[in-house]
């Protein structure tokens, strides 16, 4: 089997020298790899492992690490993979920023119709720079066009919502967009040693989980047996 699991968080440039990322560390994407490394043993042929730069790969000679920028590199990344070879799975916990920059200008020049040049270093002497952004392509869209077969796991995180309104989402999110699986957390329930997360099924249903380990444990579990199950059908 073939399984790629997407880590940590894009960055955007904003010139050659500054970038606004998020506050993703990768250490769930970490967690669940780590996971399917054991729980798969010798069915995994191989693992892609797509990170941002703060997330740190698993070991693994099966373990092929790419580390990308932005959503482009991100959404390039995916469709390569995907359109070439079979594969079985993707996990995409990566936190993929929403929003690029499309230009940059100053409250001066916005009254005159200028922007700045995003492709140099920005001088530190501007008081008032005015950063324009433009909405990113939803990548995980994208990921049963390119590949109709692979099972999907997708993320939602939230902030500060009940808890009926998590599953929902995450549902929602899953119907949308073809999951098999979606994983649903809140920002206030992510602490350095919890992690709380519900494993949404397309029947709604779900499965809880208290730490990183325990999701990664289940997420794993769940497209092991998956995957399994539809081999046997076929």
């Amino acid at each position: 089997m073939k399984v790629i699991i997407t880590a940590g968080g894009t960055t955007e440039k904003i010139d050659d020298v500054r970038s606004i990322t998020n506050l993703s560390t990768g250490r769930l994407g970490n967690a669940i790899a780590k996971s399917v490394l054991r729980n798969f043993g010798e069915k995994l042929e191989k693992l892609y492992y797509i990170h941002g730069n703060r997330a740190i790969p698993p070991l693994g000679t099966n373990v092929v690490s790419i580390s990308i920028g932005g959503v482009s590199d991100l959404e390039k990344a995916l469709k390569e993979i995907l359109e070439t070879e079979k594969i079985d799975a993707v996990i995409h916990s990566m936190a993929v920023s929403d929003y690029t920059v499309k230009e940059l200008t100053t409250l001066e020049d916005i009254k005159e119709g200028k922007t700045l040049d995003a492709g140099k270093k920005i001088s530190s002497d501007i008081d008032d720079l005015v950063i324009v952004m433009k909405k990113t392509p939803k990548v995980i869209s994208s990921i049963k066009r390119w590949s109709p077969n692979t099972l999907l796991v997708g993320f939602k995180l939230l902030s500060h919502v009940p808890e009926e309104e998590l599953i929902e989402v995450g549902h929602v999110l899953l119907l949308k967009n073809g999951c098999d699986f979606v994983l649903a957390n809140d920002l206030k329930d992510i602490k350095e040693k919890t992690h709380k997360g519900f494993l949404v099924h397309p029947d709604k249903t779900y499965d809880t989980m208290d730490t990183k380990e325990e999701i990664g444990e289940t997420i794993s579990r769940r497209v092991l047996e998956t995957l399994s199950s539809n081999m046997i059908k076929e």
